[in-house]
């Protein structure tokens, strides 16, 4: 791997880190409610798939517009690995160290959600309460398993990556001698 791809790779994972973790810190400070919210998520979720495409484009097109499958699969890829860590570092130390009951909060915000659009859907009280007790068994903010989400993580990174270099790649011509 070249120096600039490296330095490539470092740069875009830690800005695109450091905005996943203001992301954090500002769905923090609005609290469970924002933090769980749809369009936070969503939104967070776009920024993932479209910065790393964008970064990788631009790689690129700073190579007068050749890239190989490799550079591209290592920009996207390792801009997301990256990323993900710095996010995911913050995450236990605020549900672990700093504030352990915002876990709970947040644990409460999503089986009220949750409640919520089943009762609107017509689900029936024993279904509902099946669906609460998966959420609480399932919910668990330990560092142990956000370091093991964060480690399933990089295979959805790894597969996009492969997925952005495939359309992304554009290797130059060889030239052949006569």
């Amino acid at each position: 791997m070249s120096e600039e791809l490296k330095q490539h790779i470092l740069k875009n994972g830690l800005n695109l880190g450091l905005i996943l973790i203001a992301i954090t810190l500002f769905t923090y400070t609005g609290g469970a409610e924002l933090a769980t919210n749809y369009f936070v998520s969503i939104g967070s979720l776009l920024l993932i798939i479209i910065f790393p495409i964008y970064y990788t484009r631009k790689l690129r097109a700073h190579n007068d517009g050749y890239i190989s499958f490799r550079e591209a699969f290592s920009s996207c890829t390792g801009i997301l690995i990256a990323a993900g860590f710095l996010n995911v570092f913050v995450r236990i130390l605020l549900f672990n160290v700093i504030d352990p009951g915002f876990a709970l909060e947040m644990l409460d915000a999503i089986i009220e959600m949750t409640v919520t659009q089943m009762e609107s859907g017509g689900m029936d009280e024993a279904q509902i309460e099946q669906a609460v007790k998966v959420i609480e068994e399932g919910s668990d903010f330990s560092a142990v398993n956000m370091f093991k989400g964060y480690i399933f993580g990089i295979i959805f990174y790894t597969i996009f990556g492969l997925i952005v270099a495939a359309i992304t790649k554009n290797d130059r011509p060889e030239f052949i001698e006569d």
